[in-house]
């Protein structure tokens, strides 16, 4: 916040593209934002989530290094975006912040491991369920609902994150709200049975 510039997004926005040259980190202080790789003819792969309190865009770390995804909003929020030639300052200046960049860097590595087993093991139920219970664990909010899921997902960013097709997320989601496992809200989703959905993964 002191050495960088607080700027607004609204869901939809596309902070940067794909191949754009790295120019600055974003620290989301409100709302979420989703990087996605592209691929020709196909709407491409969600590579990972950033949520309050998380920094997208570490690879203007590297010099002359490009974007490997696209940055867009999965919501409206606030971020605060550093600058290459401020994120050196502070690197040499600050031991904290080399402490933060190294933390988001493996952070991003672990992340991405996790993001191959929910697109290719198990079946798609299987997967989806893992994706929720993640979301939950890193961003629920415990209420007399069950576990809110804060990020207005959709059908589309659930076949996305578990490469899936759209009908089959649409499928999956509408049984499970028959069953009352899950609930679909303006706002997010609500993990209502945190049970059942543990016991589909293990299925």
């Amino acid at each position: 916040m002191r050495h960088g510039d607080v700027f607004r997004f609204e869901r939809g926005d596309r902070l940067w593209g794909q191949g754009d040259p790295a120019e600055s980190v974003i620290a989301i202080c409100t709302g979420a934002v989703k990087t996605v790789r592209e691929w020709p003819n196909d709407k491409g792969m969600i590579v990972d989530l950033v949520f309050r309190g998380g920094v997208a865009g570490i690879e203007a770390a590297l010099s002359h290094a490009r974007r490997p995804t696209s940055c867009l909003a999965l919501s409206s929020g606030r971020a605060v975006r550093v600058s290459i030639g401020q994120l050196r300052q502070l690197v040499a200046e600050d031991l904290e912040v080399s402490h933060a960049l190294l933390k988001a860097a493996v952070r991003a590595q672990l992340g991405f491991a996790d993001r191959i087993d929910e697109i290719q093991l198990g079946p798609v139920e299987q997967r989806l369920a893992r994706v929720l219970l993640r979301l939950g664990d890193e961003v629920g909010l415990r209420d007399s609902r069950g576990i809110f899921v804060p990020v207005a997902l959709s059908r589309g960013d659930l076949a996305d994150l578990v490469g899936c097709r759209v009908e089959t997320t649409i499928r999956i989601m509408t049984k499970w709200q028959r069953g009352e496992v899950v609930d679909t809200q303006r706002e997010g989703i609500v993990l209502k049975d945190r049970a059942a959905l543990e016991e589909i993964c293990c299925a």
